[in-house]
């Protein structure tokens, strides 16, 4: 039975890397917060606002970051019940951490005082409010991580599973007399004729008006190989090749044709070989 491989965890980059990502929902972090001060505190002051939007929006937002890149694509290789465990811990841990930041930026951005830095710890029902909102946000996080790494993972099969874009079956030569329809696996090989190139087919040769090396480029998806400067060789039609000397190759060729290889020729022709 097939058996699908995933790749593993450190196979994967991360999901969410971008710094204009982050700091988008950074943004739309404050502006809540923002809102929700301007409506439910009195007597606050804009600058007051804007400094507690801030201060509670940037731990939740960077301790986001390892649940979402990290955490998240690595759940789906646990078993159902270690990924429940794994989560559940990851979310108290990041509601925990992001409402110490939280209270720590609050305290250092309070001013520092002659005994110190002052720090004022959540009571009453804002306690329990900033846990709930950590571990709300936290589950977000992880979900947001799984859904990322099942899209990319969806959308990686499908580039492999796309088709392989068709090759023409007719490649139309210019020649002096006009256009000529040839099949490029009807080539035996391809010969240097000055600025021009001589397509060599089984009991044919027609003399194309675009040289070599326009030649390889439009060939590039065919088997040819550059056995010589002079010379495109399609592999299909190499029935032998025998030691010519000094590193090289004497290749023949389905219709009787001989052509002596350079060295970098022969060599491209043994990396070929099984």
């Amino acid at each position: 039975m097939a058996q699908t491989v995933r790749p593993g965890p450190e196979s994967r980059l991360p999901i969410w890397h971008g710094y204009r990502v982050w700091a988008g929902i950074f943004a739309v972090l404050s502006a809540f917060y923002a809102i929700v001060f301007a409506l439910t505190e009195t007597l606050i002051l804009p600058r007051d606002i804007a400094l507690w939007s801030l201060c509670n929006a940037l731990p939740h937002t960077a301790f986001a970051v390892p649940l979402v890149d990290r955490l998240a694509p690595r759940l789906p290789d646990q078993s159902p019940l270690a990924a429940l465990v794994t989560s559940a811990l990851a979310v108290m841990a990041y509601a925990l951490t992001a409402y110490c930041g939280t209270v720590f930026l609050l305290a250092a951005t309070g001013g520092v005082r002659t005994d110190g830095i002052l720090v004022r710890f959540f009571s009453g029902p804002a306690l329990p409010w900033q846990m709930f909102q950590g571990s709300a946000y936290g589950c977000l996080a992880i979900m947001s991580g799984l859904w990322l790494d099942a899209r990319r993972q969806l959308l990686a099969l499908e580039a492999n599973q796309s088709p392989e874009p068709q090759r023409p079956q007719r490649w139309l030569v210019k020649t002096t007399d006009g256009i000529i329809p040839v099949d490029p696996a009807d080539i035996v090989r391809i010969e240097a004729a000055g600025e021009y190139s001589r397509l060599v087919l089984p009991g044919q040769t027609i003399m194309s008006r675009i040289g070599m090396r326009e030649c390889e480029e439009r060939l590039a998806s065919y088997p040819f190989l550059r056995a010589h400067r002079s010379h495109l060789v399609h592999n299909d039609a190499i029935i032998r090749a025998e030691p010519a000397g000094n590193g090289r190759l004497q290749l023949t060729l389905r219709n009787g044709d001989q052509v002596i290889t350079s060295r970098d020729g022969a060599r491209l022709v043994r990396e070929r070989a099984i």
